[in-house]
């Protein structure tokens, strides 16, 4: 919602306060003095332009605009500049809003020591003190107000910062995933194949003089080399899933320490802390891993020290060796092995040094932070704006009855009638709402028990008939209370209740209480009475309490609405950043079994054979591999480019070039564009194409795309959908269908298809709409898996079900007659409502780039 233009208040204001002063006494020919009509104008129009600022120079805003005031308060009849007096609330609502809490307190205790200053100036002393009291209750409102602003905006400032980080991770997710890619890559590497190296090349120096050593080392090479190949089938598999590996630093360490005893190494471990963090958890095993490699490439045999314990700075990881050396075994490492560690510490804010140890040997220690501290122990907050709220809210309930009480005070109702006690009651019947915001049901209930009171006391005989007005007066606590529930309830489905829950005792109550005041003619029971009084006061009441309700719905509605849109946003580029970075995996699982893998089996296979130089080798060879494929990890980047460097948006005519770069990754792609060239609006065009990348990037299988741009809607179709266990494709397709009133359909197979609205616009020719074809076919040279993938659930509750012979779709396109569009199971709500945002256009393809 747009705010209000910042120039309708001034002018409202000066226009009411000229048309009141002097506007009405000139035109009603009363004498009015010069100076006085040059003061007052002069002092509007300054106030007025003063208030043009209030937004970008608040401070200065309210300085001028009290000065004005208080000058023109001096040179005009009293009460003459009283509409454009309130400037300095308007004025101070912005310095709430926009500057610090203390500045504010400050500038509306000066401000109201002022107003009392003119008060005590110009009207004298006589009601000095009731005139503070109002002061003081309307600034500190003013103020509580402006406040609860001043949060508000600073939430959507944090929300806009969580988009932000989101965007960056989306735009980064490549090279993190690369990165951490090559984290894992490298611990595979020298864990498994740097041991074949080791024991294979030691075996060779010493083969003549202990050949008992030869056969122990193909033994070994060939149960290491199997480990290493399951281990590296296991990493393709994973690199689908997110770096996630369960199990206390304890357990993980150990296990760690008797891997590499088996080696030969004399590890010992001691740990303090055992309940961290995950991603602490995986530094400390990634460092030591790295480590405890090191030591058995430089230091084989030898005896390493693990601790692990807290500092003052966090957590404090040594490992440190007895710097024993082996001959013959350098030149293994890919020369990363210290940087790697730096990374993992240096991703969690700590740091890692490495080099010779205070006793002899060679020391790494790292300090890694605790990131799960002790919760903070509360302190003591003062009031806040809510609180002050709150309590106006109070004295605005309570302020009817209480006014009528001191109004009428030595009329003939209240002589000798119990005056405290009606004042007790009515505040016992509005002080629930203090409560409000956090107990809204408690408080309505509470609100509509204490509205009986009154008639108990006047049946009971305290309180006489004729007081039964006070009742009706009290009822705008009834008010409030419909409202809080409405705002704030957590059931929001259940919020209506409350209109019939409080207008039903209160209108009850009221009726009792004005049927004990006026009893009923003989011959007409109290009952009926009072249940025709209580007709009589709810007619005028039940507007209120509707009214209530509905403004306590909007004002939910509109936030709920608003941080949905935010979650929304954040969700659809959270998922984008997952599938860039399920994309990097997919080409590193590629590279793996291309590279890697073929040379990691011919170890076991020449351990198997007993070709101990088959198996070094081979063993070399795939750590080059290895090696060649870490560097190039490392070495790509995707710096961001500058906003004047940038792509231009993409739309329906770079869907070839998407089709092209998923080929190029061996994925069989067809793609079908009947209208190919028509003119859309730049939002359906961008949205056509967005749509169609988010599908394609949800799986890797084959694919068929068809994008009908022939008539109005345009139509989007996948053969097959992809899946969506984690609703991460129907939240992006929400956002984008939501953005330009999309919908989801059925096609004439059964399958879902997306539509796009695009209302047809003339040829620029003149001869009508363009209605060309574009058929790309679908390449044959590149196998793929079989078109299995079962059809989206777009709704985040899994995949659906797949049809056919054993579950299996027969072909890419095949029809599906109980497919994703033919049923509830394949009901894809994706909303169309203004409440979805589209989510930012300036994002990178998530498409593979080779």
């Amino acid at each position: 919602m747009e705010r209000i233009p910042g120039w309708l208040v001034p002018l409202v204001l000066a226009v009411t306060q000229l048309a009141v002063w002097p506007g009405i006494p000139l035109a009603s020919d009363d004498p009015l003095s010069a100076p006085a009509v040059a003061t007052g104008v002069t002092a509007t129009v300054v106030v007025a332009v003063a208030l043009l600022w209030r937004r970008s120079a608040p401070l200065v805003a309210i300085g001028v605009v009290v000065a004005a005031v208080t000058v023109g308060t001096y040179g005009v009849p009293l009460d003459a500049l009283l509409v454009v007096s309130i400037a300095d609330l308007i004025a101070l609502y912005s310095v709430a809003v926009l500057r610090s809490r203390r500045m504010t307190l400050g500038i509306a205790a000066a401000a109201m020591v002022l107003q009392a200053v003119l008060i005590a100036t110009t009207t004298g002393l006589e009601d000095f003190a009731l005139e503070v009291v109002t002061i003081v209750v309307v600034y500190a409102t003013v103020v509580a107000f402006g406040r609860a602003r001043h949060r508000w905006h600073a939430e959507r400032s944090t929300a806009a910062g969580r988009l932000a980080e989101a965007e960056d991770r989306r735009a980064r997710a490549a090279d993190t995933e690369r990165h951490r890619l090559a984290r894992e890559l490298h611990d595979v590497t020298a864990h498994h194949l740097t041991s074949i190296v080791v024991i294979a090349s030691a075996a060779q120096r010493l083969g003549g003089t202990r050949p008992d050593l030869v056969a122990e080392a193909r033994g070994f090479a060939a149960r290491t080399g199997r480990d290493t190949l399951a281990a590296l089938h296991r990493l393709v598999a994973l690199l689908q899933l997110p770096d996630e590996r369960p199990g206390p630093v304890t357990a993980r360490l150990a296990e760690l320490a008797e891997g590499f005893r088996l080696l030969g190494q004399h590890v010992s471990v001691q740990v303090a802390p055992d309940d961290l963090p995950a991603a602490t958890t995986e530094a400390i095993c990634g460092i030591t891993r790295e480590a405890l490699t090191n030591t058995l490439r430089y230091a084989p045999a030898g005896g390493v020290r693990i601790r692990l314990g807290p500092v003052p700075d966090g957590l404090e990881l040594t490992v440190d060796d007895d710097g024993a050396h082996a001959d013959g075994v350098t030149g293994m490492g890919s020369g990363r092995g210290i940087a790697g560690m730096r990374e993992r510490a240096v991703a969690l804010g700590g740091t890692l040094t490495a080099g010779p140890g205070p006793g002899g040997g060679w020391r790494v220690r790292a300090v890694l932070p605790l990131t799960s501290a002790p919760p903070p122990v509360p302190r003591r907050r003062l009031p806040g704006a809510e609180h002050v709220i709150d309590v106006v809210l109070f004295l605005i309930a309570l302020f009817p009855p209480v006014a009528a009480l001191l109004v009428t005070d030595g009329g003939p109702d209240l002589v000798g009638a119990p005056v405290p006690l009606l004042l007790l009651v009515a505040a016992v019947h509005a002080v629930p709402v203090i409560w409000r915001r956090t107990h809204p049901w408690a408080v309505l209930t509470a609100v509509a028990a204490t509205s009986w009171l009154l008639p108990v006391l006047i049946a009971a005989g305290p309180v006489a008939p004729a007081l039964g007005w006070v009742m009706p007066a009290g009822l705008g606590a009834e008010a409030v209370a419909v409202y809080a529930v409405a705002r704030y309830a957590r059931r929001n489905n259940l919020t209506a209740l409350a209109i019939p829950a409080s207008f039903s005792s209160a209108v009850l109550a009221s009726g009792v209480t004005l049927a004990l005041d006026a009893p009923p003619e003989e011959g007409i029971p109290f009952v009926v009475w009072a249940i025709f009084m209580s007709v009589a006061v709810g007619c005028p009441l039940g507007m209120p309490m509707v009214g209530a309700w509905l403004a306590g719905f909007l004002a939910r509605r509109r936030r709920a609405g608003l941080e949905a849109r935010e979650h929304d946003a954040v969700a659809t580029s959270t998922a984008q950043a997952i599938w860039v970075a399920g994309l990097e995996r997919a080409r590193v699982a590629a590279g793996l079994q291309a590279a890697v893998l073929r040379d990691t089996a011919r170890v076991a296979t020449a351990a198997d054979a007993g070709d101990l130089d088959q198996v070094l080798t081979s063993a070399r060879t795939a750590l080059d591999a290895m090696r060649g494929l870490l560097n190039g990890l490392r070495a790509e980047t995707d710096p961001a480019r500058d906003a004047g460097d940038r792509d231009p948006q993409p739309t329906t005519a770079a869907l070839p070039g998407l089709a092209d770069r998923w080929r190029a990754n061996g994925r069989q792609v067809g793609l079908e564009i009947p209208g190919a060239g028509r003119a859309l609006p730049a939002d359906v065009d961008l949205s056509a194409f967005r749509v169609v990348e988010l599908l394609l990037a949800g799986d890797t299988g084959p694919v068929t795309a068809r994008v009908d741009l022939t008539g109005d809607p345009l139509r989007i179709s996948i053969r097959p959908m992809p899946a969506d266990e984690g609703g991460e494709i129907a939240a992006g397709l929400r956002a984008r269908l939501a953005a330009v009133g999309g919908s989801m359909g059925t096609a004439s197979d059964g399958h879902p298809e997306i539509l796009l609205p695009a209302p047809m616009a003339a040829h620029p020719g003149g001869s009508g709409p363009v209605s060309t074809a574009m058929t790309l076919p679908e390449p044959t040279g590149a196998e793929g898996p079989p078109s299995d993938s079962p059809a989206p659930d777009l709704s985040g509750r899994g995949p659906m079900k797949a049809v056919g012979a054993e579950g299996r779709a027969a072909s890419p396109g095949a029809s599906d007659p109980a497919g994703a569009g033919g049923g509830p199971a394949g009901s894809i709500s994706a909303g169309t409502g203004p409440g979805t945002p589209a989510g930012d256009d300036k994002e990178v393809a998530s498409s593979p780039s080779g």
